[in-house]
């Protein structure tokens, strides 16, 4: 059983009808929070890895009717793969 469904875990449903901020990476921007959005992911995510008896988790990020703007929730998605991903090589 998933924690949330197939929800997305709390701070990262990007459609436009969630309250969640979506990745901002300009750090020009007073709204930048990539490194607090990757380890939110990568707390959540060893969590989780906790109550599971195998090296692979299922990372489920949607629910029905939250992909009405996917063009946001894909960007924010490859936005998040790409910093985790960086985060690990590190």
């Amino acid at each position: 059983i998933l924690p949330y469904g197939y929800n997305p875990p709390p701070g990262f449903c990007f459609d436009q009808y969630c309250d969640d901020d979506p990745i901002m990476d300009d750090p020009r921007l007073d709204e930048y929070n990539v490194d607090k959005k990757v380890q939110s992911f990568i707390d959540y995510t060893l969590n989780q890895a906790k109550e599971y008896k195998t090296k692979n988790l299922i990372m489920t990020m949607g629910s029905d009717f939250q992909y009405s703007n996917a063009n946001r929730w894909y960007k924010n998605l490859d936005k998040l793969i790409k910093y985790v991903n960086a985060q690990q090589a590190n």
